[in-house]
């Protein structure tokens, strides 16, 4: 097995982890803003392992706006997973990061098949977490109440 399946195994479902660990120290699950601050926090690296990985291939300019894109947003669903008032911005972020994984993939282009699997699980985890975050924010705090509306 190598490092690469190690690290992959243990990064699927950091969220569900951390909801886990929480549960055995507090008695509670933590809320979704603890969990997003978490699984945050081991993206950007995971972006940066993909950028290593990939980095064999030289990296074009499309693929390096991209990862540098990514990262730039990370940091910003970051600064935003504080409150819960940030909810509508923080989605809209990882939505938008949610968004540029395929072209992440398609601008590096890899031949290497080896390579090209290790890059897909990469952004998978990084697909997997951002959609269980965004399934973690409750609906309650993305909408606008019908009365800020009018």
């Amino acid at each position: 097995m190598s490092i690469f399946s190690t690290i992959i195994t243990d990064l699927k479902s950091f969220a569900s982890k951390v909801e886990a660990e929480f549960k055995k120290l507090f008695h509670e699950a933590p809320s979704w803003l603890a969990i997003a601050q978490g699984v945050l926090t081991y993206l950007g690296p995971i972006v940066v392992t993909i950028a290593d990985i990939a980095g064999g291939v030289a990296l074009g300019t499309e693929a390096n706006t991209i990862i540098a894109d990514i990262k730039t947003k990370l940091a910003t669903a970051a600064a935003l997973a504080t409150t819960v008032d940030n909810a509508t911005s923080l989605t809209g972020v990882l939505a938008d990061i949610q968004s540029d994984l395929p072209s992440l993939l398609s601008a590096l282009q890899i031949s290497n098949p080896s390579t090209v699997s290790s890059v897909t699980n990469y952004t998978d985890i990084i697909g997997t977490e951002i959609t269980a975050l965004l399934n973690a924010i409750p609906a309650s705090t993305t909408t606008v109440p019908a009365t800020a509306a009018a």
